[in-house]
């Protein structure tokens, strides 16, 4: 979220994930423009809650990643539906599996509208099918190709 504070958006609400809120997982503006981002986590073989610590996920990774990008892309569509006149924008850790997922899937994005924010292990963020005017210099001409 400190990346779109420092491009001028105002964190509106954000959801509690720790609690598994449900909802729109952070809501910012800038203006008169509305931001709605759904956004996922990074895909492990462990849970994340401490009751289920010793326990194993028995999805690896890359299926959790597929799941969990097909889920965040129907989220998207249904607040692009819900709120035309909103930026919608899905936001997701830089793992190979979503890069692959994006590039399969980055016209038929751009086609809706939808933009994409990535956080990599080191807290760069880039960020694609966004106008100047949203990010700045972090705008469309930031390429989220695979490296």
């Amino acid at each position: 979220m400190t990346f779109l504070e420092r491009n001028g958006w105002k964190i509106e609400a954000a959801a509690d994930t720790a609690s598994k809120q449900r909802g729109v997982d952070i809501h910012a503006s800038k203006g008169e423009q509305c931001l709605l981002v759904e956004a996922k986590g990074y895909p492990s073989k462990a849970y994340r809650d401490p009751s289920r610590a010793s326990e194993q996920k028995p999805t690896n990774p890359t299926n959790q990643a597929q799941h969990w990008y097909s889920h965040a892309l129907l989220k998207a569509m249904r607040l692009q539906t819900k709120h035309p006149d909103a930026t919608i924008a899905i936001a997701l850790p830089d793992f190979p599996r979503y890069r692959t997922l994006f590039d399969e899937t980055k016209s038929g994005l751009a086609k809706l509208g939808i933009g994409l924010i990535t956080v990599d292990g080191g807290g760069d963020v880039r960020t694609w099918g966004f106008s100047a005017s949203q990010f700045g210099e972090a705008g469309p001409s930031a390429s989220l190709d695979s490296p």
